[in-house]
């Protein structure tokens, strides 16, 4: 599948005005348009106008977490908001593995008039399941493809806060748990947690940041192994998402670890189980049914062939419950 970037350099021209002859958002010279036709030909991408597809109302979010309930509370605002623009949501998870291209293929041959891609499945992956025809919103990322925008989230100003935070309480040695940094929302979040560290003039431990699946299970795991072995010299935790901010609770509960008195914890997304969790968890908050709702908006106009510029989330904040507490005194040195 040809990128925006390939089309305008086979074409001489600049990538905004493929976009316009794409979406027809503005007038382009009889020559121009030509030279552009001409190049999506030769790469063999199908040009995709708004009215040559009869809509089918239905849209789709795909998520390769099903079980982390950022998704569920994001998927709730955006199924509300299509139902209130006439149109049908689905909820698809998904995994990187052979089986799966047979199954996006045939959602798109069902007529799925636009998909919201939350989820890391890498772009060659979405390339072979997908024609260049489908509108896409990517959800803390972008890629240069036709008919696609992204919704970013505040994630490095999210990480700082929750770093910070740990600061102020008197945590020097604190544990960074995040997810590959080859994507760009955990790579930010490493960034914050960077940041704040440099601002209290701390230098960033390389063993404290630590790259995993975010899962309950795998934190678990984790932590059993490294909090045991490191009990007493790491006093704080930060974790990129809360299923694994609740694996470390659960591993320091059977650890005798007393959470926030030995260890403070803190999570990311401020999800619904925040509060159910034993001490109610601090986690960083983000406008979940803000992001759910301009999801839906941005693919909704995107199909029906208006230009969109990408959508940054700038509101954050942080969730203070009963998961972190000031550094006991007498470990200090």
């Amino acid at each position: 599948m040809a990128t925006l970037k390939e089309i305008a350099q086979r074409a001489g021209v600049s990538i905004t005005t493929v976009s316009h002859v794409l979406n027809g958002t503005r007038p382009v010279s009889t020559e121009l348009k030509k030279r552009v036709l001409e190049a999506m030909e030769v790469l063999g991408v199908e040009p995709r106008f708004p009215t040559r597809k009869r809509s089918s109302q239905l849209v789709a979010m795909l998520i390769d977490d099903i079980f982390n309930p950022f998704f569920t509370e994001v998927f709730a605002a955006a199924e509300a908001t299509a139902r209130s623009m006439g149109y049908h949501l689905l909820l698809l998870h998904s995994i990187e593995r052979g089986s799966d291209l047979l199954y996006l293929r045939d959602l798109e041959e069902k007529s799925v008039d636009g998909l919201i891609v939350a989820t890391r499945l890498g772009i060659a992956h979405l390339k072979k399941a997908f024609s260049t025809k489908l509108p896409m919103v990517f959800l803390g990322g972008s890629f240069d493809v036709p008919f696609s925008t992204s919704v970013f989230l505040p994630d490095k100003d999210g990480a700082y806060l929750a770093t910070k935070h740990l600061l102020e309480l008197g945590h020097r040695d604190i544990l960074c748990l995040g997810g590959p940094a080859k994507f760009s929302l955990f790579r930010e979040r490493f960034e914050g947690y960077v940041k704040a560290l440099t601002e209290w003039d701390l230098a960033p431990n390389p063993q404290l940041m630590v790259e995993m699946r975010l899962t309950f299970e795998e934190a678990y795991r984790f932590g059993r192994e490294f909090l045991g072995r490191a009990q007493g010299n790491v006093t704080a935790v930060f974790t990129h998402n809360d299923p694994s901010a609740l694996g470390i609770l659960k591993a320091a509960q059977d650890l005798g670890i007393d959470v926030p008195r030995e260890l403070s914890v803190v999570g990311f997304d401020n999800t619904y189980v925040t509060r159910f969790t034993q001490p109610p968890l601090t986690s960083v908050d983000l406008p979940k049914k803000i992001i759910g709702k301009r999801l839906v908006e941005l693919l909704i106009r995107l199909i029906q062939g208006h230009n969109v510029e990408p959508c940054f989330i700038e509101e954050v904040s942080l969730s203070v419950k009963a998961s972190t507490a000031p550094r006991r005194k007498e470990e200090k040195s």
